[in-house]
């Protein structure tokens, strides 16, 4: 099998999260600050940096997907990647997702993330899973026959913090950690405490409502994003945490897909 170098790129909201893969194994990795005022130029610098640090020319690189669920940085993302890789770049879209049946009437509302997590879940040779990614929004994403089910989307830790001290004129901003009580003695622990263990327990809640409702209580759960790492240990309804998942979807299609530089409205 002919040898491959991907870039990979994940635009979220708060955070860009960047791959270099060789062949299936991860070689690097980046997380930018997204900053969606960005300009082609400014990007195209990020990435000669980056593709440099990681002591790579852009010829050595065989192909490069793009994920993005900011919409007004898909065309200078797309820009930048062209000018320096001169290369056609792969955009993950309900139109370029390898075939996945997608369960919604309007396929195109679905963020490319949550595709690319399904997508990696069916690279692993399953046909049902469920994806809990936990980054600025937490998304509940399942595969299920195959295909993508549907799911869901809460407020994420940072985003209900953030909600929480913003609203509420006596809240101040705290760090989020862990505590060891669920009765607090001092406001910042109550703050900790309620959302990180009213998390947990929403978490568990939903994942055993999709469960029940898809008729599969050993569907395996595996968590990714941001803020994951928060809850190992901490449960046992995830089976397994992956930081690359959502990259490694980007891969597939970065390789298998049919999408090239694709920035059409879909209907």
């Amino acid at each position: 099998m002919k040898s491959t170098l991907v870039l990979t790129v994940d635009i979220g909201n708060s955070q860009t999260a960047i791959g270099v893969y060789r062949n299936t194994n991860v070689e690097a990795s980046f997380r930018l600050t997204t900053n969606d005022k960005a300009t082609s130029d400014e990007l195209f610098f990020r990435i000669s940096d980056l593709a440099k640090h990681s002591n790579h020319k852009p010829k050595d690189f065989t192909h490069i997907g793009l994920s993005s669920v900011v919409p007004q940085l898909l065309r200078p993302w797309v820009k930048a990647l062209n000018v320096y890789f001169n290369k056609p770049i792969q955009i993950v879209s309900s139109k370029n997702c390898l075939d996945l049946p997608i369960a919604y009437p309007r396929p195109a509302s679905v963020g490319p993330d949550r595709l690319c997590n399904v997508i990696a879940l069916r690279s692993m040779g399953l046909s049902d899973g469920i994806v809990v990614d936990m980054g600025t929004a937490t998304t509940f994403d399942v595969l299920h026959n195959g295909g993508f089910a549907g799911g869901l989307i809460v407020p994420g830790i940072s985003a209900s913090m953030d909600t929480l001290t913003e609203k509420a004129a006596m809240l101040l901003p705290v760090s989020i950690k862990w505590t060891n009580k669920f009765v607090a003695k001092n406001t910042g622990d109550a703050m900790r405490a309620g959302i990180l263990y009213g998390f947990l327990a929403q978490l568990e809640f939903l994942l055993k409502g999709i469960k029940k409702e898809i008729g599969m209580e050993d569907i395996p759960v595996i968590a990714t994003g941001g803020w994951s790492q928060m809850l190992q240990k901490r449960t046992s309804v995830v089976k397994k945490y992956d930081p690359y998942l959502t990259l490694e979807g980007i891969r597939q299609v970065a390789i298998h897909g049919n999408g090239f530089n694709n920035l059409d409205g879909e209907d």
